[in-house]
Order: structure tokens, then sequence, then C-alpha cells
């Protein structure tokens, strides 16, 4: 069914936060939100849709979902289409910056590599198993250091020097940061190195046969990180581009979907924006053995393999 009138809603769950976006019928973004789910997705993305009616967003034209959970929320929301990330991730991407070459996200858990031609995807990459040019591995370390990615990031900045971190892996980097400070070199310079190798592992992992050329574009959760943003900058030798919509830009990209697929004047009434989570729940397919790719919402109602 195409609906004539309200907004349009995109909703993004990922690996370790849920976001959402409100964009009118030209496009624009009204409203947007951002929060860990912190295990419990349904229960995030209610509060998300909650804090949306709050805010005067009642009616909706059409919903697309996205983020590697975005069919267990499509069937909780009843959502109208359902899109991969890739996809969400390029229409926000020729929106917000007409003429991008190359997209960078990295979020949580999971990465990605978009290189862009005439406006249209030329070519993809998502990251491997490996988490070392992730949030997740930021986070890890600043806890370390006892300071907040943010605050981690700003000692970095002030770096004369950067220290040197040789291995990927995040197992080694505590010992590697043990050596590093035994070596004479301070936190700023161990900072520096360590959002360094955020960039490294990014590019060493995604980048082997891609072609990145300006203009740039960075976005997801680590894209807050001024940091990495020099990072890359440094290592790619051109200005990184960080739109306002940096950290919804999935959501974005599906609720810009959603109006392509309905656009205004095409008959029907808007709807309510849901009030709770009312849809059905997918069954658990006997043949998944996984725990972590909440895709079918399998992986809420499996208990860990010990």
């Amino acid at each position: 069914m195409r609906y004539t009138s309200g907004m349009y809603v995109g909703i993004d769950i990922g690996s370790i936060s849920a976001k959402i976006a409100v964009a009118d019928r030209g496009g624009l973004l009204q409203y947007a939100d951002y929060r860990y789910h912190r295990g419990d997705p349904a229960g995030c993305l209610a509060a998300l849709l909650a804090r949306a009616r709050e805010n005067g967003h009642h009616t909706l034209a059409a919903l697309c979902t996205t983020g590697s959970g975005r069919t267990y929320a499509g069937s909780l929301t009843g959502a109208d289409m359902v899109r991969n990330e890739i996809t969400a991730t390029w229409r926000a991407a020729i929106q917000v910056m007409p003429g991008a070459r190359t997209v960078i996200e990295i979020g949580g858990q999971d990465s990605k590599l978009i290189v862009l031609e005439n406006g249209e995807i030329r070519d993809f990459r998502l990251n491997s198993v490996c988490a070392a040019g992730t949030g997740s591995f930021i986070e890890q370390q600043s806890a370390r250091l006892g300071l907040s990615p943010a605050r981690l990031s700003d000692r970095a900045l002030g770096a004369v020097r950067s220290a040197r971190f040789t291995g990927r892996c995040t197992v080694f980097v505590e010992t590697e940061m043990i050596n590093l400070q035994q070596r004479g070199f301070g936190l700023e310079a161990i900072a520096a190195g360590l959002f360094d190798a955020v960039a490294e592992n990014y590019l060493n992992d995604l980048s082997p046969g891609m072609k990145i050329e300006p203009p740039v574009l960075f976005c997801g959760g680590v894209s807050q990180v001024g940091a990495v943003r020099l990072a890359f900058s440094r290592r790619l030798g051109m200005e990184i581009t960080v739109p306002p919509s940096n950290t919804v830009m999935a959501a974005l990209g599906a609720a810009l979907l959603a109006l392509d697929q309905h656009p205004p004047g095409t008959g029907g009434p808007a709807r309510e924006l849901p009030a709770a989570i009312t849809g059905p729940v997918l069954p658990v397919p006997d043949s998944c053995a996984r725990t972590d790719c909440l895709e079918c919402g399998a992986c809420l109602m499996k208990k860990p393999s010990r």
C-alpha cells in the first residue's frame, strides 16, 4: 500500500546500536536518534519510536529497516521495505554529498568501504571477522587507559609524535602498549598510535584492490572521533568529510529509500508511527548456529554456547 502524507522513517539496527531517522517529503532529515541497544534491540527500538512520537513525529508514509538486524526489526515494526546497509548508506551518501567517490563507514563491530562512480556503487567491501579497525577496538583500548574515546582522541590530537603499533590483533595491543610505555612513549603518543592503527587496520583489511578517490565521506559512530579522521586524512593524503548526519547515515538512507519507493501523491492515507513493538517474531531456524547476527531474531532467543 502507498501513502500520500506523513514522514518517511528509516530504522538501522546494528550489532551494538540502533538508529532512527525521519525525513520529510523533500528528503530532508527532520529528526534522528541514536543509542546503544545493549543486547535488547527490540526494547531499544520501542524507546526510539516512543521518543520520535514525543518529538512530534506521529505519522508515517512508509518505513524501511536496514542494518544487520533489518529483517528482525522489519518483522517487529511491519516495515514496508527491508534493505541492506550498503544500499542504505549509498542512498544517504549521494543525498548529503553529491559527487562523493568514496564512503568510509566504521561502526561498533563492522566497517564498510564503498566506491562510487557517477553516483552509483562501483564496488564495496565489508570488514573481515577481525574487529581491530572498528569502534569496539577504540572502546577497549580507551578503557585500558582509563579514558573515554573522546578524551583519548583529545590526547592523541595533542601528540608531538605517534607510537607505532605493529600488531593488528586487539589481543596483543595491551602487551605492545606496556612495551611502548617502558620505552618512554607518553600517553599522547600511545593514543595517537592507537588511532593510527585503526586507520591502518581498516585500510589493510578493506582497501586492497579498491581505488580510494576524493571526495571521501566518512560516517558511522567512529567518524565522531577526531583523531581517527586525522589519521585517515594523513594516510590517504586527502581531505575527509564528515556530514552532519554521520552517525545515522544508514537510517537516513533507509528513510530515503522508503521515499523513493512510496513518493508523495501516490495514493492512500498516512498511518500512525508504531506505539509499541507488536509484530511477529520470526521463528528460530534449526540449521542456524550463529549467535551474533540479529538477522532473523534467532540470536536474541539463543543462549551462547560455552
